[in-house]
């Protein structure tokens, strides 16, 4: 029923979703399209990451507000990242074991619901001492987090460890399930966040510092990487991506050179 009293004929939301499944299914058939029936999840990732950087750039056309047709830019890019996300779950129905799009759709929603126990927890009331505690809300994202690692390790633990060696290495939980392939300035904000959250920043830094005392520190350029780290750092206390921002102004300094 809408607003002014008469019946709401218009679909459902997400009704939209179930057509992008079918139209994928229509395109992966044996009768479908030839192209789509080569693919593998091998050849398609290089439009994954093309499809990633085309949501980037209409995001940041968006920031920079001299397009007006920026607005329009953004739905369009996402739902050629979706068809990506959607293409990989058709392939998976032809594994051994197999899986489909709503295995993709379930392992978001249980993760969304354990690492929000605040919003979907039997007691959510209880969860927080202030739900509108940003710090509290991420700390707790983050023992999830760790409690999850655990028992995939097998180690019962609740997470509470550090991850710490016996020789003082740095916890492996900063660096745990960081992408190799992700940007360096955003892999290093993960990092930086996840020692600050534990109160232990410094031995991040102490760590840093050591790494670019090696003998072969002037080849890697290990001076400018120490002050990329402060930078990072900088961000992360004001809660600003550096990735994102150093993007940002490139695209507004290639607006100014037109």
């Amino acid at each position: 029923m809408s607003a002014d009293g008469s019946e709401d004929r218009s679909p459902a939301r997400g009704s939209e979703l179930l057509r992008a499944v079918a139209v994928m299914d229509a395109l992966r058939a044996p009768e479908g399209d030839a192209w789509s029936a080569l693919q593998t999840h091998h050849s398609l990732a290089r439009y994954l990451l093309e499809e990633t950087h085309e949501v980037l750039e209409a995001i940041e056309e968006r920031t920079d507000g001299s397009d007006p047709s920026a607005a329009a830019h953004l739905p369009d890019e996402l739902g050629d990242l979706l068809f990506q996300i959607l293409f990989h779950a058709r392939l998976g129905q032809e594994e051994d074991p197999a899986w489909d799009v709503d295995d993709v759709a379930r392992a978001f929603v249980r993760k969304m619901e354990r690492r929000n126990p605040h919003v979907f927890g039997a007691d959510r009331e209880d969860s927080l001492d202030d739900r509108g505690d940003v710090e509290q809300i991420v700390a707790q994202w983050h023992a999830v987090k760790a409690r999850e690692r655990a028992e995939q390790d097998g180690s019962g633990e609740s997470g509470e460890s550090d991850g710490s060696d016996a020789n003082g290495a740095l916890p492996s939980a900063w660096f745990d399930g960081i992408p190799h392939a992700l940007p360096a300035l955003q892999a290093a904000a993960k990092s930086v966040h996840r020692s600050r959250s534990d109160a232990r920043l410094d031995e991040l830094t102490a760590a840093a510092k050591s790494a670019a005392s090696a003998p072969d520190a002037e080849e890697w350029g290990a001076d400018i990487a120490l002050r990329l780290l402060a930078v990072v750092r900088e961000a992360e206390a004001r809660d600003v991506d550096p990735e994102s921002a150093l993007r940002t102004l490139l695209t507004r300094a290639r607006g100014l050179s037109r």
